[in-house]
């Protein structure tokens, strides 16, 4: 009877050992290092990547899905709420002039559209996507339909010069991504 008992209590504690709460070394050893994001505001985050000098070479903005003190539903970005954080983040300033040809324009492939603003220095790349339809298969890699046909130049922009307004709410309502690149900075990878 007391074997029985020492071995219950041997087998509950080696159970409770098992199920407590994992360590941080424990996490890193199994998934890698954690991905470092900042809060840029109340419902954006943002991760970013960087070049061998220590430079962001990369910038991902997404929907914060989970605050300190709530939990947001939504899976896009707020407009004005992301004009202005990428205003603060990368200011006009910083761009460089813009890119005339294509600027602003929209690629659609499969069920995702990717709005693009490409500056001198830096690209910003808005990516949404649309909901599944049975009416249309999803379209294969590197099949893509744009919205400027490569024979066709797109309307060239008069006004070269960045401005706090250049992104277009018309065409980002719906954006789930805002990807930032510079051209200069190669990214490493971990």
């Amino acid at each position: 009877m007391i074997k029985q008992k020492i071995l219950v209590v041997s087998a509950f504690l080696f159970y409770v050992s098992l199920s407590s709460g994992q360590t941080a070394s424990e996490l890193k050893k199994k998934y890698g290092e954690p991905i470092t994001n900042f809060s840029v505001s109340e419902h954006i985050w943002m991760t970013p990547e960087y070049a061998a000098d220590g430079q962001v070479c990369r910038m991902s903005f997404y929907p914060k899905r989970i605050g300190s003190n709530t939990n947001y539903l939504g899976a896009t970005l707020q407009f004005d709420e992301l004009r202005d954080v990428l205003n603060s983040v990368i200011p006009p300033e910083a761009r460089g002039s813009k890119k005339k040809l294509n600027f602003g324009t929209t690629a659609i492939g499969g069920p995702a559209a990717w709005t693009t603003y490409p500056y001198e220095r830096v690209k910003f790349t808005f990516i949404a996507s649309f909901e599944k339809s049975t009416d249309s298969p999803l379209l294969k890699k590197d099949e893509f339909v744009f919205t400027v046909p490569a024979n066709e130049p797109a309307k060239n922009k008069e006004n070269s010069a960045p401005s706090r307004d250049d992104f277009s709410p018309l065409q980002t309502a719906k954006t789930e991504i805002v990807m930032v690149e510079w051209y200069d900075r190669k990214c490493v990878s971990k």
